[in-house]
């Protein structure tokens, strides 16, 4: 079972080498290529994920415009969760399923007036949309991606 903490510096290492699959490049970011713009945001808190004391992972939720640019309409009661990025060489091993349900958690420590979490997942993704749906959480809508194509909102109750 992963530990979820907020992001540390001691931990950009780690998430500096974080590996992912080659097909899974196209559909997240590094966290060493996110973390200095989401520090910088007061409405977005870095996660790390870990396996015992290892960092093998990382996401980001955010509220606010970082939010609401995913949304026909602003979104108060949402919490958008951002950028999971699990090492490769930890996939296959429940943690990703894992910390997308005990991100419901996080989520309500942090924002306490949020009702629920949404993220996005590439149509393409079936392989990320396969772990959150395990989580939990629900096709909401699909939206156009522009250039990378149709993507689904999904979300879960907090």
């Amino acid at each position: 079972m992963p530990t979820l903490v907020p992001y540390q510096p001691a931990h950009l290492a780690a998430l500096s080498g974080l590996q992912l699959p080659p097909e899974q490049e196209a559909f997240t970011a590094y966290p060493a290529d996110l973390i200095p713009e989401t520090e910088a945001d007061p409405d977005s808190l870095d996660v790390s994920i870990l396996d015992g004391e290892d960092v093998v992972g990382y996401f980001v939720l955010s509220v606010g415009a970082q939010r609401d640019k995913y949304l026909p309409e602003p979104d108060p009661a949402g919490v958008a969760l951002r950028a999971l990025s699990i090492d490769g060489r930890c996939q296959g091993r429940g943690l990703g399923t894992a910390a997308m349900v005990q991100a419901a958690e996080v989520a309500r420590q942090h924002f306490p007036q949020a009702e629920h979490l949404f993220l996005v997942v590439n149509a393409r993704n079936s392989h990320a949309r396969h772990v959150y749906e395990k989580a939990g959480y629900t096709v909401w809508f699909q939206r156009d991606g522009g250039e990378y194509g149709p993507q689904w909102v999904l979300r879960r109750g907090l």
